[in-house]
């Protein structure tokens, strides 16, 4: 793919707590997907969690983001709009070993 590539995920308006649903579920599954790979770096191959340890912080800061701010609007009685898009690379995953092609 020389070309990213991107797809709608979410494009809407919601109730606050349609969005809270939402958003807080796409947070969470990357924070269940960070744990799950951190135990099995650290457990089964004793790698350096570090990065996972920043990325999971990032997350949890994120969720509680969200959750305020979609509380804020519950208190406003407001909608909450939500766009969100995937942009996806192909890349070579040992971009010294690829050959041009001809």
């Amino acid at each position: 793919m020389n070309n990213p590539q991107r797809y709608k995920l979410i494009d809407g308006s919601f109730t606050a707590s349609e969005a809270t649903q939402i958003l807080l579920s796409l947070v969470k599954s990357k924070i269940d997907f960070h744990n799950l790979e951190k135990l099995s770096n650290e457990e089964r191959f004793g790698q350096d969690i570090a990065q996972s340890e920043r990325r999971l912080t990032e997350l949890r800061q994120l969720h509680e983001t969200l959750r305020s701010a979609c509380q804020s609007a519950a208190e406003k009685g407001q909608r909450v709009e939500v766009k969100g898009w995937i942009e996806m690379n192909l890349v070579p995953s040992n971009p010294s070993s690829v050959e041009p092609v001809e």
